[in-house]
């Protein structure tokens, strides 16, 4: 009973944060899933190819689409359930596992942590990537035990491999598991499930292809300090986050290490390790690694958190006081920074004529709006890698020619420092555009992901950008 009524206000405060600090509306990555789901099983399937995510989610999403209508509310109360029930399966199942006060204090940090309310909030396959790994986590400790959940062992870690590759390290740290311990049952499932895992191996092969051609990453991204940001991101949602502020954390996460006891407690510390090193390492090849894949990190850190807490007995009360306040003081500013002013965007391109780089930067923008939607370059993603100077020529040539005739407005999403387009990384289309338009506007300079307007006029028959024309041409 007492459970019971802990999981119920948990749950009003999800419910209510959701409410207070979510966005009313979905943008870039978010909206290219939207979008690609809004068009039908058929075509989630194949976008989903030409994605760097296995298609699993798209597919659920483009179901729940069929059946609902397709906004941004259905995305994002799809993510929040997905949320409650890993909050649910925590309390009332893994608490077997874990033990009984354990499970309470992660499921309160968890509810108030604004990375968690963040991730599963989104209308992106992280949500499902992460509740995914708590079930096989669930089934695996229950085989490490001797007790048959085999079935709920291969379902939840098929389904976690086709949600996101970046699982695929926790599927082997069990399988590692099984052979340090033992188990043959337990090895033998894990085996019929990498077998029934090998023809998907080719989804990932082919995606794992595509992000290696890409010479730039996107969005916001770890890279000038990667422990900092990354512990930020995982207890604040925010890159700003003082250092004197993380290094709490970090002792608590630290302090479990000093007396690892049940098997449960060396796994999950195994499984935090590999994923931090996992990370670092990636940082370090790519130079930039895309902080929402910290979220497969979320459940051993916030674990590892817990046991940090109950590491002080006298002193744990306290302690759990600090992290609840800590994290609630962050959540107003969880959201703020992260998404742009997509009203404005739609505002300027609503029922015109516009032209993106490719149908992926016209799928992030476009979700819920209507126009006449242009692109250069079809998919896939990496159009502008393979044989790059060809295809950047032939996209100038089309735009010289839609200038000659009509006119139009090009959308063009900047990252980084040079505030580039990933399939503009020499800036060559962005200098004709710069040099060709009649207007110009800015966007979210100060984010991640800064957008610019390019209007196009050249016979002043579109009345709205003979105004902007006018307007510009006005000292």
């Amino acid at each position: 009973m007492k459970k019971k009524i802990i999981f119920v206000v948990l749950l009003i405060i999800f419910i209510i944060l959701f409410l207070v600090f979510v966005p009313k509306f979905i943008w870039g990555d978010e909206a290219w899933s939207g979008k690609i789901a809004s068009m039908g099983f058929k075509s989630s399937l194949y976008y989903s190819f030409n994605d760097f995510h296995p298609p699993l989610y798209h597919l659920i999403l483009s179901l729940l689409f069929y059946i609902f209508p397709d906004s941004w509310m259905v995305g994002r109360i799809f993510s929040l359930l997905l949320g409650i029930l890993l909050i649910y399966i925590i309390l009332f199942h893994l608490n077997r596992f874990i033990g009984e006060e354990e499970s309470v204090l992660l499921s309160i940090v968890l509810t108030f942590s604004p990375f968690f309310l963040y991730i599963f909030t989104l209308v992106r396959m992280y949500s499902l990537a992460v509740l995914l790994s708590l079930l096989s986590i669930y089934s695996f400790f229950a085989l490490l035990r001797g007790e048959n959940l085999s079935i709920l062992f291969v379902i939840s870690n098929l389904s976690m491999l086709l949600t996101h590759h970046f699982t695929l390290p926790l599927f082997l740290l069990e399988g590692l598991f099984f052979l340090i311990k033992k188990l043959r049952k337990g090895f033998k499932v894990f085996l019929i499930t990498l077998i029934l895992y090998l023809p998907f191996t080719y989804i990932l092969l082919v995606q794992l292809k595509r992000r290696l051609t890409l010479s730039r990453g996107w969005g916001n991204i770890l890279s000038a300090s990667f422990f900092k940001d990354t512990f930020s991101f995982l207890f604040f949602n925010s890159k700003d986050a003082t250092l004197f502020l993380i290094i709490p954390f970090v002792i608590l996460i630290l302090f479990p290490f000093f007396r690892l006891k049940s098997d449960e407690d060396k796994f999950f510390a195994s499984y935090f390790i590999l994923y931090l090193s996992m990370f670092f390492i990636l940082s370090l090849i790519t130079g930039s690694i895309f902080f929402h894949y910290i979220s497969l990190l979320i459940i051993p850190s916030y674990y590892l958190l817990v046991k940090g807490i109950m590491f002080f007995d006298k002193l744990k009360e306290k302690l759990l006081v600090f992290v609840l306040i800590a994290l609630i003081s962050f959540v107003p500013f969880s959201f703020l920074k992260a998404y742009p002013d997509v009203k404005e965007l739609k505002r300027e391109i609503e029922g015109k004529r516009v032209v993106f780089l490719n149908r992926y930067e016209e799928f992030r923008h476009t979700f819920g709006v209507k126009g006449n939607f242009l692109f250069l370059r079809d998919l896939p993603l990496n159009n502008f890698t393979f044989d790059r100077t060809k295809k950047i020529r032939e996209g100038i040539e089309k735009l010289e020619e839609l200038k000659r005739n009509k006119s139009f407005i090009f959308v063009y999403t900047g990252v980084g420092s040079n505030l580039l387009s990933i399939y503009d990384p020499k800036g060559k289309i962005k200098r004709w555009l710069e040099e060709n338009s009649t207007l110009k506007k800015e966007l979210d300079m100060f984010t991640p992901s800064p957008i610019f307007i390019y209007y196009f006029n050249p016979a002043s028959k579109d009345p709205v950008l003979k105004l902007y024309s006018q307007a510009e041409r006005t000292p």
